[in-house]
């Protein structure tokens, strides 16, 4: 009755879910300070995500449907940005640019970067070295080390998804 509900008027019910023991103990020995967590689906049940807090900050790490880890997103404050990251939004933005929320990307690629929103711009993202991220209507296309690559679309509206 529950699951007839929930399709006919459209509730996430499944969103919600208890994580396998293997995934909820690579959790952990990843996160062992993990308070207050929370796992969904995300994305048309394609990743399952842990949402928690981890010294008073909140956090997001991601994993695929077979459980191995893609990324953790973290909230951090302005002043925890790398000097060449504030040095680089500051000289694109000026110091007086309000600044909601900044986020660490942690990417199970190596590719990590780290975004700052802001009401007044588009969100802005950077690598650890302060060289700037672009992001398109198709995705976001990263200027490192004299190569352009592009990160998919879903990419760009799961980066997004972050400041909703």
């Amino acid at each position: 009755m529950m699951a007839m509900a929930c399709t006919l008027i459209g509730v996430g019910c499944e969103k919600e879910f208890t994580p396998s023991a293997q995934l909820s103990t690579s959790f952990y020995d990843s996160y062992p300070n993990a308070v207050d967590v929370e796992w969904e689906w995300k994305h048309g049940r394609k990743y399952r995500v842990a949402e928690f807090k981890q010294n008073g900050m909140e956090c997001e790490a991601w994993y695929t449907k077979s459980d191995e880890w893609v990324l953790t997103e973290y909230e951090m404050r302005y002043s925890e940005l790398p000097e060449a990251v504030r040095t680089a939004f500051e000289n694109s933005y000026g110091t007086m640019t309000p600044v909601d929320s900044v986020h660490y990307v942690d990417r199970s690629n190596g590719d990590d970067f780290y975004s700052i929103p802001s009401g007044s711009f588009n969100d802005m993202y950077f690598a650890k070295d302060g060289k700037k991220y672009f992001a398109t209507n198709t995705g976001v296309v990263t200027l490192i080390e004299g190569k352009i690559s592009y990160y998919s679309y879903f990419s760009l509206k799961f980066l997004n998804s972050f400041f909703k």
